[in-house]
């Protein structure tokens, strides 16, 4: 998180955990618990999961479902999942282990089909956190920005293959220093989205060369959806939440939260795929906001991180 929010201030001023069965564990309400009273302080990434499409946020103490207008929490597993990324049949993920969990620290690339009641151990065990990593919903396709060398050179690399395999991108054309955050088309392998401090770059050929869809002013964060991307951008010390349409490529300014500012960016946005018009935002305040009409309206959630089911 201390990244993303620099980012901000730079550019505005195999099974590690044996577990029951997702469907039997909801009905025993020993894995994911109602959380009457919660205060998130960092969040880490948010999708809908599964067939169910539930709404999952990543944190920096585990996972929250939002599922019928209420929250719930994980009782275990409540580890640090950085760079999560949610698909039709399971998460992706990064990060560190909770306290006094016996997994190596970092946890590398991870993977789960129950919603984090087990996790499968992908690739660099103990060795990366990814903390930018993009995976595409239907497709499965992986994207993961490598911040420092290691066994994988640094850099933006590629897999289709559920991360047996890892290709490196070229990045040819990408002219900013710091990352938003990196978006995969849901079913097109070869196209992913990076938002930067200097602007949204686009890329049809697996990252190996983009160009600038925006201005180039901050791009916080980036979804991409079937035919349409959506992203928030600061520009010329405005705010502003754009839909862009590649049939037509046509622009459109979406309504924004109230509370929504320079100061209080949205960091996060998920779209439901069975739903394109349901929007859920994050801010860098931790504020939580849910359109069901594009960002016509917006109702509020979660206020600075409070969660509550009162």
């Amino acid at each position: 998180m201390n990244k993303i929010k620099n980012f901000i201030m730079i550019t505005v001023i195999s099974m590690l955990v044996v577990g029951c069965s997702t469907k039997e564990q909801n009905k025993n309400n020993d894995y994911f618990i109602e959380a009457k009273e919660e205060t998130i302080n960092h969040i880490h990434g948010i999708g809908y999961l599964g067939d169910e499409k539930d709404l999952i946020l990543a944190t920096h103490h585990g996972l929250l479902r939002f599922s019928e207008g209420k929250w719930y929490k994980t009782s275990k597993n409540n580890h640090d999942y950085m760079g999560f990324q949610a698909t039709d049949e399971q998460f992706f993920s990064s990060g560190h282990p909770e306290l006094d969990s016996d997994l190596k620290n970092p946890l590398g690339l991870i993977k789960s089909s129950d919603q984090g009641a087990t996790l499968e151990r992908i690739a660099f065990y103990g060795e990366i956190d990814f903390h930018y990593l993009a995976a595409g919903y239907k497709s499965q396709t992986l994207y993961v920005f490598n911040e420092h060398e290691n066994s994988l050179k640094q850099g933006l690399h590629y897999s289709v293959d559920q991360g047996e395999t890892w290709e490196a991108s070229s990045m040819k054309g990408i002219s900013a220093n710091a990352i938003g955050n990196i978006a995969a088309h849901p079913t097109s392998s070869e196209d992913v989205a990076i938002s930067t401090n200097k602007g949204l770059f686009i890329s049809s050929n697996f990252g190996n060369e983009f160009k600038l869809l925006t201005s180039s002013n901050p791009v916080t964060t980036v979804e991409y959806q079937e035919d349409s991307l959506i992203y928030f951008i600061l520009e010329n010390n405005e705010t502003k939440l754009v839909k862009y349409n590649f049939k037509n490529e046509i622009t459109d300014e979406l309504s924004l939260p109230e509370g929504i500012s320079s100061k209080n960016p949205i960091m996060f946005i998920a779209t439901n795929p069975e739903n394109r018009s349901e929007i859920t935002a994050i801010s860098l305040n931790n504020d939580i906001y849910q359109s069901n009409n594009t960002g016509e309206s917006w109702n509020t959630l979660v206020e600075k991180g409070n969660v509550s089911n009162e």
